[in-house]
């Protein structure tokens, strides 16, 4: 069993929407996990950076771009990007036990109302 570091436990606060800091999902973040429940939580930062970097990228080139051979729109291009980052950050959510309570690729939507009772 294994633990994050604290700035690893702020940068999960961080990314799934915990802005003000709580000692009971610091405790939940700085417990021990499984080495699979680590590794998978630092692969799906590394695919939310990636995600970032796309959705970077065609905001800055919104105009039609290929994908193997066929042609896809910068708007359903986008909504696959943040649908996917979506699902990873419900995944980040479920594997730390904390939940989502702010998604920055849907940001109209209430995530976990649950986390507002920590």
């Amino acid at each position: 069993m294994t633990q994050f570091t604290t700035v690893q436990a702020e940068e999960f606060e961080r990314i799934l929407g915990f802005f003000e800091s709580s000692s009971l999902i610091r405790t939940e973040l700085t417990s021990n996990y499984s080495d699979t429940v680590i590794d998978r939580t630092l692969s799906i930062l590394d695919e939310l950076v990636s995600i970032d970097n796309l959705l970077k990228e065609s905001l800055e080139t919104s105009f039609v771009q290929e994908s193997r051979g066929s042609k896809l729109s910068y708007r359903s291009h986008v909504a696959h990007l943040k649908s996917e980052g979506t699902r990873l950050l419900i995944e980040l959510g479920r594997l730390l036990r904390v939940g989502v309570n702010y998604n920055k690729y849907l940001p109209n939507k209430k995530c976990n109302p649950t986390a507002a009772y920590w």
